[in-house]
């Protein structure tokens, strides 16, 4: 099995630097803790999948800001403000905890594109003197694999059972499910969501490939939120997680609305994802007012249930971003709190997970063969950026740690203090 996605951690294990590739790459794989007991273990014969990436960004983006002084920020509450600032120090200290006690690499080597299939050599067989030429085939040759196709209800129809180097890759034991949300007679320990919070510039920008449908108001996504019978859904003990934006208004929405009233749970954590360069800069500002460095995952459980032994601990998982939408695969770090033989459920997902339950409209986007390698097929293909030695870069380290302070400080003093 190649090096882990786990590049370091700390001993509480509340820092941690992720591979995001790799960790999409190992959640393809069955691991020791989805087998019971008597079960035979998982293959770890078959061989290496690698994903297809974009080169991961060497310096920050250039994000646009407000070209007036007099621009206000949309109004939020005292409460809202210094759970910001917090997340943001939080940020902070655990990129200074990277600095000061990892020397190696933000990222592995990315595969950037599919290398190209083996070529066999085949003889071409001489006419022999004397002889007629066979008559030349007038029939219009035809596509051996054509992809599969999806029906208005968006599930997927296999037209050739064949796996091919383009055809969708299905993990083992994993549940795919499209169209509407189906009724599970089953419980799960874990379920995950990342809805497709509204978001205007992602509507702009639908062109791109990768980009997703949001919802249109905080309404319609109240309206579907709500219709998922989570409570019915999660095992006793079960933990619930969701992605959400840095808008203010949906983490209210969670935690005042749907969290306790339709879902019948409460938070118990937040692990907060941060997106650096290969160099190990926040890939935007902390300070921005238009976009954040990171994205936040609540965690819940149903009102009264066992915590397990330690609880869950608020963690802060630092990686270089891949192609946009694409997020890290946390399988490995939640089956460190979930039971052995445990199931899952992803909903709005858009890749499968080896044992789990996925559902969404785009549930084997990137499933697909032309996102796949085979790991014998890689040879010279990987580009990946600077490695970013945190010694070699002490001076450009010190000059961003000093910006994250002021950009915290900047922020502290615009607080509004309840009257």
């Amino acid at each position: 099995m190649p090096e882990s996605s786990i590049l370091w951690q700390n001993e509480a294990k509340t820092v941690v630097l992720l591979d995001l590739p790799r960790s999409i790459e190992e959640a393809q794989y069955l691991s020791d803790n989805q087998m019971l007991p008597g079960h035979e273990p998982p293959d770890t014969t078959a061989p290496f999948r690698r994903l297809i990436c974009s080169p991961a960004p060497e310096q920050p983006f250039v994000t646009p800001e407000p070209k007036s002084s007099d621009y206000a920020q949309p109004a939020i509450s005292p409460a809202a403000q210094i759970a910001e600032l917090m997340t943001m120090a939080s940020v902070k200290s655990a990129l200074d905890e990277i600095s000061t006690s990892y020397q190696g690499p933000w990222c592995l080597p990315r595969l950037t594109s599919k290398p190209p299939a083996p070529v066999e050599s085949k003889q071409i067989p001489t006419q022999p003197e004397g002889t007629a030429a066979p008559p030349k085939s007038t029939s219009t040759p035809t596509e051996p694999n054509p992809p599969p196709k999806a029906t208005e209800d968006h599930s997927i129809i296999p037209t050739n059972q064949v796996d091919t180097p383009d055809s969708p890759y299905t993990p083992p034991n994993s549940h795919p499910l499209t169209g509407p949300f189906p009724s599970l007679s089953q419980t799960f320990s874990l379920i995950l969501l990342d809805p497709p919070w509204p978001n205007r510039s992602v509507k702009r920008k639908r062109s791109s490939p990768a980009a997703y449908k949001p919802l249109p108001s905080l309404s319609s996504t109240h309206s579907l939120l709500s219709s998922f019978q989570i409570t019915t859904l999660l095992s006793p003990d079960g933990l619930v997680a969701v992605w959400v934006t840095n808008s203010p208004r949906f983490t209210t929405l969670l935690l005042n609305d749907i969290f306790p009233y339709n879902w019948g749970i409460e938070l118990v954590a937040e692990w907060t994802w941060v997106k650096v360069t290969s160099r190990g800069e926040p890939i935007v500002s902390l300070g921005s007012q238009w976009r954040k460095p990171y994205e936040r995952l609540l965690i819940a459980r149903k009102k009264g249930a066992c915590a397990g032994a330690g609880g869950v601990k608020n963690k802060v998982i630092v990686s270089v971003p891949d192609i946009h939408s694409r997020k890290p695969n946390l399988k490995g770090l939640f089956e460190e709190m979930l039971p052995r033989g445990y199931t899952a459920l992803e909903m709005f997902a858009r890749n499968l997970t080896a044992g789990w339950w996925g559902w969404g409209d785009e549930v084997v986007k990137f499933q697909g063969g032309e996102y796949w390698a085979q790991e014998e097929l890689v040879e010279g293909e990987e580009v990946v950026g600077p490695e970013g030695d945190l010694h070699e870069n002490r001076e450009e380290k010190t000059a961003g740690s000093a910006r994250l302070e002021e950009d915290i400080a900047g922020n502290l003093s615009q607080i509004v203090q309840p009257g």
